[in-house]
């Protein structure tokens, strides 16, 4: 795992993005009792959107294997980031892992909401996003019975649901859109 720690880093990064609409997400905290892997070092870290530009952050360790992850390009969300864990994927090779990500804001009130997608990590220094859209992916939602809400999220019920749903993603072959370097 330890070739696999800079790429998780960078991987993070991605999830800043997590926020927008049609996300996939629970309000259960399905991975609560649950200590996430920890397998890279803190560090700066670089992400690349598809249109080519770049968003710099920075990662820190914190408890139970999470990390914090803020952006410090300065500018309106200088400081503004996430939470993150990382689990593997059941049926996944080991390199796709999933990620759990929080808003620094909702994680400070102790709130539930929580936001999925996959990270693949790669070799040597970098990780890329996949990260799942309800309505472009229903099909990998519908894998276990989960459907788009009036939100526009798709909200699944259980870890198991959620599991089953990341892994017919992954299957689906959906391109990574983020790439993430660890510096």
């Amino acid at each position: 795992m330890k070739k696999l720690t800079p790429l998780i880093l960078i991987a993070s990064t991605v999830l800043v993005s997590v926020l927008l609409a049609g996300c996939w997400q629970t309000v259960t905290r399905p991975y609560r009792n649950v200590t996430s892997l920890q397998p890279f070092p803190a560090g700066a870290i670089t992400e690349k959107g598809l249109d080519g530009k770049e968003v710099h952050y920075a990662l820190r360790k914190i408890a139970r294997g999470r990390y914090r992850m803020t952006q410090t390009d300065r500018g309106r969300d200088f400081g503004q980031g996430f939470e993150l864990d990382f689990f593997p994927l059941p049926g996944a090779p080991n390199n796709v892992l999933i990620y759990q990500a929080a808003a620094l804001d909702r994680t400070a009130r102790d709130d539930n909401l929580r936001y999925y997608g996959l990270l693949v990590v790669t070799v040597p220094y970098g990780a890329m996003e996949i990260r799942p859209d309800c309505e472009k992916d229903a099909r990998a939602a519908r894998a276990s019975n989960t459907r788009k809400g009036k939100d526009g999220a798709c909200t699944f019920a259980s870890r198991a649901a959620l599991e089953k749903s990341l892994l017919a993603l992954w299957k689906s072959g959906k391109k990574p859109e983020h790439s993430y370097t660890l510096h």
